[in-house]
């Protein structure tokens, strides 16, 4: 892991063409030496994870789920405006690099004459054509198509990220409306045993064998679990149109997301390898936000040098359009300049200062970035740990409390036991049942948000860096990979 400590979240840097010369690299990005706290956290052996399955998605084994995603994707406003924004983003490069090639501009005048004195009409026709092209002997023109570049991989990574969180916003909402819908059936079953309880309680009011007290201790309890149910429904149908409004549906509540919560059988390997991070697309876009600072920063240096540039020009004119193409008097000129600021109110050189300033700033948002992604999996990571032991033990506290409800409720039917034991009992089970369901949808969406912190699922691959070389392709995968 020490080899390591230099290779936080290297992104490789795309192939310029062009002389502009990197203006970070791996080994002077800031705060690398975290790496080494990782290290120590994950306990020394980070490669010794197997047997962990690609794509996180598929871990839940909920096939509604997957599909229901996939709308979403295509579907959602906000992801979509993000993908054209990213695009936008991708004609900006080509903008840049258009610089980088001369600019040619054709044109075409008619006029017409007329002498009131003589009166006679001439005509003219001319023709035209203006070039210029500036040489990029600094790589000022090459810096700021390196820095578009890096912007564009900035985009990607911003869409990557997008994508990833949607996809996790979306599979939270899921089991939220899972959880909610056990929470229904529970308060209706809650009702229903409740509603037992008060039918016994009446027979042995009938019989004088207990005080109208106990009566309306059970009646009371009766008709607050009645009103938590409606409250649950409520709330179900509150989680459904949330879901609703996230695949771009119309919020009728009239989703299906039933079932029972599945369990999760996937433990997380121990000794994650610190480069797994290298695939956040939050940290790559970090990185492409400050390589394109650094590029401005150059191109702003640049500005203070001299320009080279070549300007020609030619035109011919005639009376008659057709002899617009014959060159005998087609006039021309080739113009080389040479242009060196001398004056500018200090402009060029405090715009330089102010890129300069700028890229510090980068710096230290990167490294800002770089700690909240190592705090987020180390939060996340300890929630692991402790909703998983969470779970086992509320598991066992529900089931005893089922049991002591049965028993309970036999025992006050024949006179065994208080009405205030019996209450008591069945609020515990009440209690316990509803506090496992919720335990284990905070465990699943914690194993969410850890996927989703990680950047993917536990495994780390060849090529899982950034890779921009395609312009074309503006909705490519920024990790290499499409599968959640």
């Amino acid at each position: 892991m020490r080899s390591t400590k230099y290779l936080v979240l290297s992104v490789s840097v795309f192939a310029l063409a062009s002389c502009a010369s990197v203006p970070v690299t791996d080994k002077n990005l800031p705060a690398p030496e975290i790496a080494a706290e990782w290290s120590e956290s994950q306990y020394d052996n980070a490669r010794q994870s197997s047997d962990v399955r690609n794509g996180w998605l598929d871990d839940l084994e909920m096939d509604d789920l997957s599909r229901f995603v996939e709308e979403v994707l295509i579907n959602n406003p906000d992801f979509k405006a993000t993908a054209h924004r990213m695009e936008a983003s991708g004609f900006g490069v080509k903008i840049a690099r258009s610089n980088l090639f001369p600019a040619i501009d054709a044109n075409l005048a008619t006029r017409r004459q007329r002498s009131n004195s003589l009166l006679v009409s001439n005509n003219n026709v001319s023709l035209g054509f203006d070039a210029r092209w500036e040489a990029d002997v600094w790589g000022r023109l090459s810096a700021r198509t390196a820095g578009a570049k890096a912007n564009y991989t900035a985009f990607r990574a911003d869409y990557a990220a997008a994508r990833l969180s949607l996809v996790a916003q979306v599979s939270q909402a899921w089991f939220d409306v899972m959880e909610a819908q056990a929470q229904v059936d529970l308060a209706l079953k809650t009702v229903e045993s409740f509603e037992r309880a008060v039918h016994i309680v009446e027979k042995r009011f009938s019989r004088g064998l207990n005080t109208g007290l106990d009566l309306r201790l059970v009646v009371s309890n009766y008709e607050a679990a009645r009103a938590s149910l409606s409250r649950r429904e409520d709330q179900l149908g509150q989680q459904k149109r949330s879901l609703e409004i996230l695949a771009g549906r119309y919020p009728s509540a009239k989703i299906i997301s039933a079932g029972i919560l599945p369990d999760i059988n996937h433990d997380v390997p121990v000794g994650l390898p610190v480069n797994i991070l290298e695939r956040r697309p939050d940290l790559q876009s970090a990185r492409a936000k400050l390589l394109s600072a650094g590029y401005s920063r150059q191109a702003a240096d640049k500005d203070l040098l001299p320009s080279f540039s070549i300007t020609a020009s030619g035109s011919n004119s005639s009376a008659n359009f057709t002899d617009l193409l014959r060159f005998d008097n087609i006039f021309w000129n080739l113009v080389g300049n040479i242009t060196q600021p001398v004056f500018q109110g200090g402009r060029l050189r405090y715009a330089a200062k102010s890129e300069a300033a700028l890229f510090e700033a980068e710096k230290q948002v990167f490294a800002r970035t770089l700690l909240v992604a190592f705090k987020e999996v180390e939060d996340a990571l300890s929630s692991e740990r402790s909703l998983k032991k969470q779970v086992k033990h509320t598991a066992t506290a529900a089931e005893n409390a089922i049991a002591a409800e049965n028993v309970a409720l036999d025992q006050y039917s024949r006179g065994l036991i208080k009405i205030s034991v019996l209450l008591e009992s069945q609020r515990q089970s009440l209690s316990q049942q509803s506090q496992l369901l919720s335990i284990k949808k905070q465990r699943i969406n914690n194993r969410i948000a850890l996927h989703l912190a990680l950047g993917g699922d536990f495994t780390i691959k060849e090529g899982i860096q950034a890779n921009i070389t395609n312009d074309n392709d503006p909705k490519g995968d920024i990790t290499g990979e499409n599968r959640l």
